[in-house]
């Protein structure tokens, strides 16, 4: 299944007011999207989960099928790259800025891993083609990613798009431009199938 990030495009969004973040759950709450709380941060579906996503999912899936197991609000005391959890062959085609070529994926993955102890502001990927070395913003991941302190984590999504209406209002509630990032994009999810319940819930 795939999980989706929905994060500020920009790294130098602040973290939402309480306020704007309770504003933000309460629509999707009043749209039936998400249900009560059963834990802090953590949202089961609602009823009209389905509507969170956009209405070509219907095309590959069943009604009933198009939901997700949770959606959860994360923060981070630093920014953080999305997708967290994503192996680097996920970032099929990703290149160099400088000179084109395809990145190295040992080089990648290692540039990668030290984020987990390093800042993103210290992450550098040397380019064996064109000895450049690169920070995230000089990498064309063939895909959206994002540098964030707060996030939406939708996880076991059936569908990998939103409905454009639904991100443009939390955008104005949350009064941030916000990107989608896939963990896996869509042409790499294989077999589409119901969301699992019980799924592996991060820390």
């Amino acid at each position: 299944m795939l999980n989706l990030y929905v994060a500020p495009r920009s790294r130098r969004a602040p973290v939402p007011e309480a306020t704007a973040l309770d504003a933000a759950l309460d629509f999707l709450k009043q749209q039936e999207i998400i249900g009560e709380s059963g834990t802090p941060d953590e949202y089961p579906p609602g009823c009209n989960a389905a509507n969170l996503f956009a209405s070509d999912a219907s095309d590959h899936l069943l009604p009933a099928e198009i939901t997700f197991d949770a959606l959860y609000v994360r923060r981070a005391t630093r920014p953080v790259f999305l997708p967290e959890e994503q192996q680097v062959d996920g970032f099929r085609g990703a290149t160099c800025t400088v000179c084109g070529d395809p990145v190295d994926p040992p080089a990648l993955t290692e540039a990668l891993d030290r984020l987990m102890v390093f800042p993103v502001e210290r992450f550098v990927y040397a380019c064996p083609s064109c000895r450049s070395e690169l920070g995230l913003k000089e990498i064309d991941f063939g895909q959206p990613t994002a540098v964030a302190r707060f996030w939406f984590l939708i996880e076991g999504a059936a569908f990998g798009r939103l409905t454009p209406a639904i991100v443009e209002r939390l955008e104005r509630l949350l009064d941030t431009p916000l990107v989608i990032v896939p963990e896996r994009p869509d042409e790499l999810v294989e077999d589409w199938v119901p969301a699992r319940r019980g799924f592996r819930r991060r820390s």
